[in-house]
């Protein structure tokens, strides 16, 4: 037994602090399913994405190399690594590239680029050479390519 009192310090008085965990809880379930959801979410629209039909029309060049076509292009769906190039072309309306700076298909700030159309108005392939730069453009090299369906 100490001759000194006992002292409770609460930030909260206590019908408050346990309103304030019920709230965190609360908030803890819902980024949880959002983040199941979205898990999901993406689950099926790859899957979707896998299902796509691509016409003749549709090719993918990388480097100069044709590096899918047609039917074969729902093969080559998703997140490649490549050695680097900054030299790309797509072709048709049912298929895009997204160039990546970053390996894995991570973004980073404006050295992300889309090439394709998507717009089946448009007939004419999409050819970019990965630039950046804000007084002198230089080129630079995609670590990683995403092929997605339009």
């Amino acid at each position: 037994s100490s001759p000194w009192p006992r002292l409770h310090i609460s930030f909260f008085p206590a019908p408050l602090k346990q309103q304030a965990s019920g709230t965190m809880a609360r908030t803890l379930a819902a980024l949880l399913a959002a983040a199941l959801l979205g898990g999901a979410s993406g689950l099926l629209t790859g899957r979707l994405a896998a299902n796509a039909t691509f016409t003749v029309n549709d090719r993918v060049y990388v480097d100069g190399s044709l590096f899918a076509e047609s039917a074969a292009i729902g093969d080559n769906l998703g997140c490649t690594e490549h050695k680097g190039t900054s030299s790309f072309k797509v072709c048709g309306c049912g298929v895009k590239v997204v160039a990546h700076l970053m390996t894995e298909c991570q973004t980073y700030k404006q050295y992300d680029t889309q090439i394709g159309h998507c717009n089946c108005a448009n007939s004419g392939c999409d050819e970019k050479v990965l630039q950046s730069g804000y007084t002198s453009q230089f080129n630079w090299q995609a670590a990683s390519f995403e092929v997605t369906a339009c």
